[in-house]
């Protein structure tokens, strides 16, 4: 089965080639088809006190997120800019979301934005406007993965 990914901000993109194993497709600030549908792929976090590997600054994630343009699919590793998809209740506190990921989700409106990152989100879902959110890096608490409906 093809596998796609992205990188997370702990990631250490160089490495990746090594340990991916076969069949599995690393995206960055780019788009692949999928069954008739555009998913867009964008990795990394931006900057926090946790200086974790691979954080970006805020142009370069905003100038990838600009590189997929309109999608079905929009997949991050962060999520959007949304306290209660940013808040870890575990944690107890906010994690780094992405305000140009909010803006293009406004902006471009895809079916779905699905990421990752906070580990115990306050919210798992919510929808802005016409995109279902998602954090799918949450399955982990189910066991069961999210699945796209059309």
């Amino acid at each position: 089965t093809p596998t796609y990914a992205t990188f997370g901000n702990v990631d250490i993109p160089r490495l990746w080639p090594e340990y991916a194993r076969e069949g599995t497709t690393v995206l960055d600030g780019q788009r692949v088809e999928m069954g008739g549908r555009v998913f867009g792929f964008v990795g990394g976090g931006l900057p926090s006190p946790m200086r974790t590997p691979y954080e970006i600054g805020y142009e370069e994630y905003a100038a990838k997120i600009e590189a997929v343009g309109e999608v079905d699919v929009l997949c991050t590793h962060i999520p959007p800019d949304v306290p209660e998809l940013c808040y870890d209740t575990v944690a107890r506190r906010f994690e780094r979301g992405s305000a140009a990921l909010l803006d293009a989700i406004r902006r471009t409106r895809p079916r779905y934005s699905l990421f990752g990152h906070v580990h115990q989100p306050l919210a798992r879902r919510m929808r802005i406007g016409a995109t279902e959110c998602v954090n799918v890096g949450h399955f982990r608490a189910t066991g069961r993965p999210y699945v796209l409906e059309w």
